[in-house]
């Protein structure tokens, strides 16, 4: 499919971030986490995790500010939406989890969400809007113990994740399962943290707009598996 195959070589949008990274775009002040619209639900019932994507995908883009660039043809370069956020804990695990921000839909705690977000979103309105989407790949992965994934919890990219089981271009709306007893050595689920990971690609293929996820924690203390903490971690808009 042609998204596919944008999604395999995208070598022209890898320069134009790293431009982007040599130019300090941005300033000293961080954008807050994209805005996006990607699952109905993700549950565990049981083993099982189900995984409910929306009918509609959106996803949250910005246009850089040309005339801050010194030209159009640097801005071209620019791919719209693509992931910054870097790999490292960044306040996640248990501390500062009561204290984040709350997904309005799902309850998940926000990767650096805060209040600054909106008086940012003041001042660059004119720069975002809402994007239609499509999921190119998704992914499931067991990412450690609680310790483990406080000590060295993963960006919003794969980066150092190995997907237990994944799916490619699944449609809009679909409803995916995981048995999360299957990803574990014995028959039993492990506790610990758990990803659900999705690239986000335009609906025609033309833009990559980088990976984001779902995390969380699955306790069993009380016999059935059940989730506990989650986090919603997405790349900078």
């Amino acid at each position: 499919m042609k998204r596919r195959s944008f999604v395999r070589g995208s070598a022209g949008l890898a320069a134009g971030a790293a431009l982007a990274g040599c130019l300090g775009i941005g300033g000293n002040s961080s954008p807050p986490p994209r805005k996006s619209d990607v699952f109905a639900d993700v549950a565990l019932q049981g083993t099982t995790l189900q995984i409910q994507l929306l009918s509609e995908i959106e996803v949250e883009t910005r246009q850089e500010n040309q005339s801050n660039l010194g030209g159009g043809g640097v801005a071209a370069l620019l791919p719209v939406g693509r992931a910054r956020a870097a790999k490292g804990a960044g306040g996640r695990g248990t501390g500062g989890y009561s204290s984040a921000p709350k997904h309005s839909r799902h309850g998940w705690a926000i990767w650096h969400g805060g209040a600054y977000s909106n008086g940012w979103r003041d001042d660059h309105d004119d720069e975002l809007e809402m994007a239609d989407a499509s999921v190119a790949t998704l992914g499931v992965s067991y990412l450690g113990t609680d310790d483990e994934y406080e000590n060295d919890a993963p960006g919003p990219g794969p980066g150092s994740v190995s997907w237990d089981e994944t799916w490619d271009d699944p449609e809009a709306g679909a409803d995916l399962t995981a048995n999360l007893a299957a990803l574990s050595p014995s028959d039993a689920v492990r506790e610990g943290w758990y990803r659900v990971g999705t690239e986000l690609v335009s609906a025609d293929g033309s833009t990559n707009y980088g990976w984001q996820a779902v995390d969380m924690e699955v306790d069993a203390d009380l016999g059935d598996p059940r989730m506990d903490k989650a986090w919603y971690v997405k790349p900078r808009v």
